[in-house]
């Protein structure tokens, strides 16, 4: 029961955010919203948070509706909330963009903030990169699913394209890069060879959720 509760509550999660990547409706996307800014010195500060899910783009802050506006990259902080949304401050990573689907390169995210969905031995968040979409002739915000895990040598990351559509040798392309990310966990990595587009990620996130 437990199981299968789970795995409904990760399929909704994730139609919410294939709604999120086209729709953007998170409170502070437009608007300011109430909220916490946290320092890499476990300081924070509560205030007014304004901020666009996009690679490299700034958090404004500010006190409250008459205190000037301070701008923070993700690297000057540790992290932000704004009511259940819990974001961190990543840095140094590849995703899947623009230029994944025709190409098979994959794009570079110095810093950004992204949403955390669950921590534990392997973290898991939501990351948007925006790009340009060489066929539709238009900007593009794409969403991808970001496992973390830490090592020796620091942070090490895996990418999961979510809502993309791709051959089936570009997708095998992302399993490899997975595979090689769960070494260390042969149940997820020999999943992994199995799972298809539509429903990967569901899976994938089920087991990370059960790791011990």
């Amino acid at each position: 029961m437990v199981r299968l509760f789970g795995r409904i509550f990760i399929v909704l999660t994730l139609v919410i955010f294939i709604s999120y990547a086209r729709a953007q409706p998170y409170p502070f996307a437009r608007d300011f919203a109430k909220g916490v800014i946290y320092f890499p010195d476990s300081t924070q500060k509560s205030g007014l948070i304004k901020w666009f899910p996009a690679q490299e783009e700034k958090l404004i802050f500010r006190e409250n509706e008459k205190a000037p506006k301070q701008k923070f990259p993700p690297e000057e902080l540790a992290g932000f909330q704004v009511d259940t949304f819990k974001f961190r401050s990543i840095s140094g990573f590849q995703v899947y963009g623009n230029d994944f689907a025709l190409l098979g390169k994959m794009s570079e995210i110095n810093h950004t903030f992204g949403q955390l969905l669950d921590s534990g031995k392997v973290n898991s968040y939501l990351v948007y990169y925006s790009g340009y979409n060489a066929l539709a002739g238009s900007a593009q915000s794409y969403l991808n699913i970001l496992f973390e895990k830490k090592t020796d040598s620091g942070f090490v990351y895996a990418a999961y394209p979510v809502a993309m559509r791709m051959k089936d040798k570009k997708f095998e392309k992302v399993k490899d890069n997975l595979q090689s990310f769960f070494r260390d966990y042969p149940e997820i990595a020999e999943k992994i060879k199995t799972i298809q587009q539509q429903d990967g990620v569901t899976e994938i996130l089920n087991m990370v959720r059960r790791l011990e």
